[in-house]
């Protein structure tokens, strides 16, 4: 049995994997591409290949949001998907003409203290999200569709100033996404009643989104925060962060174990205990392999996606570090 570290020094190390080459439907027009390994099916959300959208690779929790660098265009991420060889796909933007929100914090939630900037701002993007065009977005189901991927889920943060308008034209934005799930992102426990009724609405379930906050009951990052959410409503599901939920010092494993059939994804990435930073896979703290080996040992209907949020000095470019991440998930299954 190989270690975590073994398992990031094989990743590292670009091992042929000429055995999991991706296969394609053979009568199928596209082909479907598959990565489903050992009957876990591995996939990533959209901002672990670089450019806009998904959480800023470094960032800070809890600091004000970077700008973010310019967004992969959907064409982009449905090639970079491709090359990656990840058939299951959360989308994380790009969000064509959105005002850049200013003096935010967590990825979208109003500071402690309003500024101008933030008021002025905020107003420019409720405008925007209450006026937006659904047709690019069901334009880009398309072209995933037609390109053979699964677009499953979706991210949005409902912040804690969202207008019932604006939390109804987000699930109308996810519906014609074509999508089930979507992410919480940084969307706080205190959401969850006024999310009840829109979920029921649309029929999709917010998949409540892990941080290491574990000490913040208003947080989504405790075991007790993600139970109470789940008493809350039957469609409400979790989005297991490991990375962020072992850096709260929480035990992800043991959440796996008790509450599978209320989780519809995992975010996998690597992290150290006691809110330590995000690290090169098979070097932090965080039960990669023993989570997946937990998916493909008991059939768990589970998707595990790639989140990267750690690029370090020598490594490549984000593709090309996603692909290795992508291989790690293989190898453990494989173990």
């Amino acid at each position: 049995m190989h270690t975590r570290r073994d398992f990031g020094k094989m990743a590292l190390a670009g091992l042929p994997l000429a055995s999991l080459v991706v296969s394609h439907a053979l009568h199928a027009a596209p082909a479907k591409l598959d990565s489903t390994v050992k009957g876990v099916k591995l996939g990533l959300i959209t901002g672990s290949l670089g450019g806009g959208g998904g959480a800023a690779r470094g960032a800070t929790p809890g600091a004000p949001a970077p700008a973010p660098p310019p967004p992969l265009t959907v064409d982009a991420i449905i090639a970079a998907c491709i090359e990656v060889g990840a058939a299951n796909v959360e989308y994380a933007g790009p969000a064509p003409g959105m005002p850049r929100l200013l003096d935010s914090v967590n990825f979208g939630q109003p500071p402690t203290s309003i500024t101008a900037a933030y008021a002025n701002s905020r107003d420019a993007v409720r405008q925007w999200r209450l006026t937006a065009p659904l047709d690019p977005l069901i334009e880009a189901r398309k072209k995933f569709a037609d390109a053979g991927l699964n677009w499953f889920s979706g991210v949005e943060t409902i912040s804690d100033d969202y207008t019932d308008a604006e939390i109804d034209v987000t699930f109308k934005r996810l519906q014609a996404m074509g999508v089930k799930y979507f992410c919480t992102n940084q969307t706080r426990v205190s959401a969850g009643p006024r999310l009840i009724p829109f979920a029921e609405k649309y029929n999709i379930s917010p998949a409540w989104h892990t941080h290491d906050k574990s000490e913040d009951s208003n947080e989504v990052a405790s075991k007790e925060s993600l139970e109470k959410l789940l008493a809350m409503s039957p469609r409400f599901v979790i989005n297991l962060d490991i990375g962020h939920y072992t850096a709260g010092n929480q035990d992800a494993v043991a959440f796996l174990k008790e509450h599978h059939d209320r989780i519809s994804h995992l975010h996998v990435k690597d992290r150290q205990k006691n809110h330590g930073p995000n690290v090169a896979w098979g070097t932090g703290d965080t039960p990669i392999v023993e989570c997946l080996h937990l998916l493909r040992d008991n059939h768990y209907p589970i998707y595990a996606l790639i989140e990267r949020e750690y690029h370090g000095p020598n490594d490549g470019t984000p593709v090309e570090e996603t692909k290795k991440d992508m291989d790690y998930m293989k190898h453990a299954l494989l173990s």
